[in-house]
């Protein structure tokens, strides 16, 4: 028999060949047991009270001599479903550690996350998802596009159009501007919830903060959007926002 096939249910090489050991030679002694399985002496004893463990070898004393025999095969059955019932005993177990590690995964790892929208319509995407994530409580920050942009009228009504519904629905916006960009600025003035301040700073695109969300809009053909979710991104963002805001001028 390949003691292998004893090693893959669950039995060290030692155990192995003791236990087969025993099986051919019926009733023995340690003695006869070291010589035929190979196991040493200082060993032996001690594979043979793991194997009177699992229930697969039984001891009896005879004239003061120590007599050891292999149980019935069938044991190993006995023995691997006691190991199941063992694991499933441990799966149960598991289930809740799982669940409080969740917990604590939950309480202290941040969700960071990227998207990328392409396209006019995946422009109007994002920000239509802008308009049912914020709320009342909520506010939205930006700096602005530039006067290149702002000039363009189908950008320049489809923005006048996000900022009309987040009047609507009450969202607070700051939004900083370059300063070339004052004259075109006086057709959003009369939004609601919304107010801008102007600052010789030419920003590289337009950008938004919302939430733990910054924004990143590349304008050409086809624009590009990328949006971060992360509470450390945005709130560096956020810092620099303001530190912006409280040097521009109204």
């Amino acid at each position: 028999m390949d003691k292998e096939v004893l090693e893959a249910v669950g039995l060290t090489r030692g155990e192995a060949d003791v236990y087969l050991t025993l099986l051919k030679a019926g009733n023995t002694t340690s003695g006869l047991l070291i010589k035929e399985s190979g196991v040493s002496r200082s060993k032996v004893y001690d594979v043979l009270e793991r194997l009177k463990r699992k229930g697969l070898v039984s001891e009896v004393i005879k004239e003061n001599t120590r007599y050891f025999e292999a149980t019935d095969p069938s044991r190993i059955i006995d023995y691997l479903n006691s190991k199941k019932a063992e694991l499933d005993k441990s799966i149960i177990s598991s289930q809740q550690l799982v669940k409080e590690l969740k917990k604590t995964q939950s309480t202290h790892l941040e969700k960071q996350e990227a998207k990328i929208y392409i396209g006019i319509e995946g422009l109007k995407t994002v920000y239509n998802e802008i308009l049912q994530e914020l709320g009342p409580k909520d506010e939205y920050l930006a700096f602005g596009i530039g006067p290149e942009e702002i000039k363009d009228e189908e950008i320049s009504l489809f923005i006048r159009k996000f900022h009309m519904k987040r009047g609507e629905n009450k969202i607070q916006a700051r939004i900083i501007m370059n300063n070339a960009t004052k004259s075109a600025m006086k057709s959003f003035s009369d939004l609601k919830h919304y107010s801008y301040r102007f600052t010789d700073i030419q920003f590289p695109t337009n950008i938004a903060i919302y939430k733990n969300k910054v924004l990143t809009l590349v304008w050409g053909d086809k624009p590009i959007v990328f949006v971060i979710e992360s509470d450390q991104v945005s709130k560096k963002y956020k810092a620099y926002f303001e530190y912006v805001w409280g040097r521009a001028k109204r």
